[in-house]
């Protein structure tokens, strides 16, 4: 227990010392204060100390005060301790109202009704909205357009590939073409330009670009034709193990029919001949290996780079042509859908190539093959700069480092933003006015922990001047909402 420096003058000596001193000279006495001041052995100007801490004390208390009913104000002090509960709380919450409002009953030891954080939280999510329409990037946009769907109800997506910022998060009503053109339309008055835009095949992002009139171009997503593939090859993979698990099933019966001795137990159920399942067996093996190695086949000839050179889209129009012809030849329906589409969507999927070639055509006459293999040796190292390589391959490193940034042909990062997002849907299981502008705000707002954008937030690297951080633009949005600043709490 904290102790007084002069332990023979404690708390009900100085109170009573405190109360004598704010007394005039008059009514206490004459030398009262030297008397005293060597009876206790302390200096007079203590004396003169608690009468003034006193005197303070008795005018705040005192002075006149606004009428009506005080406020209640209780100091919260946040230690090490603090920290460790508050840590506990939030592992257990999920970010539904109701658990909102069992944290602010733990954390703050608070009660609200659900219709105050309703109300709360619907004001700053129409904040969050307008201050997410303000923001636009500096640079082309190499835009992803995706659909994720909760309770039946579409939302639409459109994701910068390069710099990972969310240009749209919004609850429609259909996904048609004039939906999805209004969409374009909006982000196009906001200032957003777009290089080009990647999709899958739906029908409504592809009509609603053609009403709107971007003039960008529309690619087809590489991603979501590959996983078409894999899907056909986990069938033939069940396919094959079905059939090795018959074929040792009626190995099995053949070898007990041969025993003079019967088994113990219940006999085994009678199966086709070995030689027709092991037929069978093999043939579904064969079928899986070549279909496997196809596929490799048709994702290589995507590639945009082979070894240290730009990859020939004219090769790679050979090989899919004679893969799709081999896939044919497997007799599979699965697979002859598939062969059938990716002959349809041919030029479309062989579009990006051609456009890498038309970027580095000119630099590629003028560069020797070992010069070129420098340079994509270079642009394909994290640890080589291109200010490494020789000076005169200074404007070609830099050309062919710039194409291969804006080689685009998949929605990776809108399907990877709708993973993330997938859980909150889940919790809510409707969608709120509030939680898609909120969760747009800390997407393009909070640090990347890991990757090649570590230590910076999406709209850091979607060339906006000064981007605030999330702390700050979360205090300027509940500003715009309710007029009042909020400062963090000291810890």
């Amino acid at each position: 227990m904290t102790q007084y420096r002069v332990e023979h003058l404690d708390l009900s000596t100085r109170i009573e010392i405190s109360l004598k001193m704010v007394m005039s000279s008059a009514e206490r006495g004459w030398g009262w204060v030297t008397e005293m001041a060597a009876a206790y052995g302390v200096s007079r100007q203590t004396f003169y100390d608690l009468r003034d801490k006193l005197r303070s004390v008795l005018v705040k208390a005192l002075q006149p005060q606004a009428p009506g009913p005080k406020a209640e104000s209780q100091a919260l002090e946040v230690d090490g301790e603090y920290i460790r509960w508050a840590t506990t709380v939030l592992a257990m919450l999920k970010g539904s109202t109701r658990d909102i409002q069992l944290g602010l009953e733990l954390l703050y030891g608070v009660g609200r009704s659900v219709g105050f954080i309703s109300e709360t939280v619907n004001a700053v999510g129409e904040s969050a909205a307008t201050y997410n329409g303000q923001l636009c990037p500096e640079q082309p946009v190499l835009g992803e357009a995706d659909e994720v769907f909760q309770g039946m109800k579409p939302c639409f997506t459109v994701v910068d590939g390069q710099s990972f910022m969310v240009l749209n998060l919004s609850a429609e009503a259909d996904r048609s073409g004039a939906t999805w053109a209004k969409t374009f339309q909006q982000l196009t008055e906001r200032g957003v330009e777009f290089q080009d835009i990647v999709s899958d095949n739906a029908g409504g992002i592809r009509a609603g670009l053609q009403k709107a009139g971007l003039g960008a171009v529309w690619r087809l997503d590489v991603f979501h034709v590959l996983h078409d593939g894999h899907r056909v090859r986990q069938k033939l993979e069940n396919a094959a193990y079905r059939a090795m698990r018959q074929a040792e099933c009626a190995e099995a019966y053949a070898a007990q029919q041969a025993e003079r001795a019967g088994r113990v137990g219940r006999p085994r159920q009678a199966t086709p001949p070995v030689s027709e399942t092991v037929q069978q067996q093999d043939l579904a093996i064969e079928q899986f290996d070549l279909w496997t190695w196809l596929l490799s086949e048709v994702r290589f000839a995507l590639e945009p780079v082979h070894g240290y050179r730009i990859n020939d889209s004219a090769t790679a129009r050979e090989t899919l042509v004679v893969a799709s012809d081999l896939m044919q030849q497997l007799d599979h329906p699965d697979i002859t859908a598939f062969a059938a589409s990716l002959l349809r969507n041919l030029d479309i999927l062989l579009d990006p190539l051609r456009w890498l070639e038309l970027q580095v055509t000119d630099w590629q006459q003028t560069l020797c093959p070992d010069d070129e293999a420098l340079i994509m040796y270079a642009c394909r190292c994290p640890d080589v700069a291109v200010d490494d390589l020789p000076e005169q391959l200074h404007l070609a490193a830099q050309a062919y480092e710039q194409a291969l940034a804006l080689f685009h042909r998949a929605s990776s990062h809108a399907e990877s933003f709708h993973s993330w997002l997938r859980p909150y849907l889940v919790i809510h299981r409707t969608l709120p006015d509030w939680l898609l502008p909120l969760a747009t705000l800390f997407w393009n707002h909070h640090a990347f922990q890991r990757g090649m954008r570590a230590g910076h937030s999406a709209v850091a690297l979607a060339g906006i001047d000064d981007p605030p951080s999330l702390q700050t633009v979360l205090r300027q949005v509940y500003h715009m909402a309710f007029g009042e600043e909020i400062r963090p709490m000291a810890v």
